[in-house]
């Protein structure tokens, strides 16, 4: 039987848990899914930010309720406030609460890098999806520069920090566990059968921008060089990787806060 957390009244602003120019460059990116019909899952809802976002726009846009067309999931659906649409509880192995192929789009911000098996959440979300059905997943950018060079003189990307090994926080920064870069999470959404997979952005760190131009000289030359090795050994596999490759040493990659992944299932 599926755990659903009783819907309360919005008493206060519900609050976003991850950045406000995600939720909005998401937002504009499944605007145009969220037609009559469509069912629609928020993944990792949080307090229910954008589980109103999108119940809102659709109220706006056609008059319809959201309750049918959007659900919402979280391992912690207590703190989920908008009362519109109930929050179901994720199962402790990770097994997401629906049957297969449920929902047109499955929309996760900020969640991935809270999750310990990240191959595994992939796998749910392509699992809930219909066939044809798109995957919208956000995560903090652990490629762009400023998280290279906290790496370089920390060991930690930014955004991730040493955790309380006493206690556990699945919601805020300090849940924070697991930090997936664009290739291996794109790697991920391919090997769970994602068909595609692009990349946007939310916003672009100027302090991350001068690094570019200071950098780009060695940036260019050493990815001339790691190319070039990787011709000579494995040719196919650089034919395989060389969008991703392209992304990765794009100008956005490199300065941008976080990066919006969209998957496509067959």
């Amino acid at each position: 039987m599926t755990s659903a957390a009783p819907p309360v009244r919005d008493a206060a602003p519900i609050r976003a848990l991850s950045h406000q120019s995600t939720n909005d460059r998401i937002l504009a990116l499944v605007a145009p899914h969220l037609t009559a019909g469509a069912r629609v899952l928020d993944l990792g809802a949080g307090e229910g930010y954008f589980s109103k976002a999108m119940g809102d726009l659709i109220a706006a846009g056609n008059g319809a309720t959201p309750a049918p067309m959007i659900s919402a999931c979280d391992v912690t659906p207590e703190i989920y406030r908008y009362a519109a649409v109930r929050c179901n509880r994720i199962g402790p192995d990770g097994r997401l609460p629906y049957p297969d192929a449920t929902f047109d789009l499955v929309c996760s911000l900020e969640v991935v890098e809270h999750v310990e098996d990240q191959f595994g959440f992939c796998r749910e979300i392509l699992r809930v999806l219909r066939p044809g059905g798109l995957a919208v997943l956000s995560t903090p950018n652990v490629l762009n520069l400023n998280s290279r060079w906290r790496i370089l003189h920390s060991g930690f990307a930014t955004l991730f920090n040493p955790l309380s090994l006493s206690t556990v926080d699945v919601v805020h920064t300090s849940g924070h566990i697991h930090p997936v870069s664009y290739y291996y999470l794109s790697y991920a959404l391919r090997r769970a059968g994602a068909e595609s997979v692009t990349v946007s952005y939310d916003r672009f760190k100027t302090s991350a921008t001068w690094l570019y131009v200071l950098l780009w000289p060695v940036l260019t030359l050493g990815n001339l060089g790691f190319r070039m090795k990787l011709r000579r050994g494995s040719p196919d596999v650089l034919r395989q990787n060389a969008r991703l490759l392209d992304d990765m040493r794009s100008r956005a990659m490199l300065t941008a806060r976080s990066i919006i992944l969209s998957a496509r299932k067959p």
